[in-house]
């Protein structure tokens, strides 16, 4: 079984035990006719949202598609699949994470951050033995530490400073 990344390889985030005192970030998205929305943009976001001389009538559309997003690692397991040609396990990342925030989405639980989980295609652990159960074990483990240790801090942590900063900082100006 190969594990992926030690959590020593991620950027260390911001709790609400170890504040990061920054300026607030944001992003702004100007059309050709000058309308500008405003918002906060978080600091574990990987992207910036940003845009300049967008034509009026996609405005909206652009808002909607904005995705606050940070990803964190799986774990590598070797993992059989019936639809896998090879006919043997094959290494595959499983139940990686990424913390989620969509501010104009039509519902309202995607407009603060919220964890997402991708558990893998349709893929089976089979025919393990103790030995191998044991590795399983083991790499669950890996994964439920960087959960509760890493995600967990940083969704909090997210979902503090979301509520803190979106009412402030978004909105359509001119």
């Amino acid at each position: 079984m190969n594990a992926v990344p030690s959590s020593t390889a991620l950027p260390a985030p911001a709790t609400p035990q170890n504040p990061k005192l920054k300026p607030a970030r944001r992003w702004t998205i100007t059309t050709t006719t000058g309308d500008t929305a405003i918002g906060h943009l978080p600091d574990w976001a990987s992207t910036d949202p940003s845009e300049h001389d967008v034509p009026p009538h996609q405005l909206a559309a652009r808002l909607a598609d904005i995705n606050h997003h940070v990803r964190f690692p799986g774990q590598v397991l070797r993992v059989y699949s019936p639809a896998n040609s090879e006919r043997h396990p094959t290494p595959v990342e499983v139940l990686h994470t990424s913390i989620d925030c969509n501010p104009y989405a039509p519902d309202p639980e995607p407009r603060v951050p919220v964890a997402n989980l991708h558990l893998a295609g349709e893929y089976w652990l089979t025919d393990l033995d103790p030995e191998e159960l044991g590795h399983l074990a083991g790499s669950l483990r890996t994964l439920a530490d960087r959960l509760d240790h890493q995600v967990r801090p940083t969704l909090i942590a997210a979902r503090s400073d979301w509520t803190g900063h979106r009412s402030r900082t978004t909105g359509t100006h001119r």
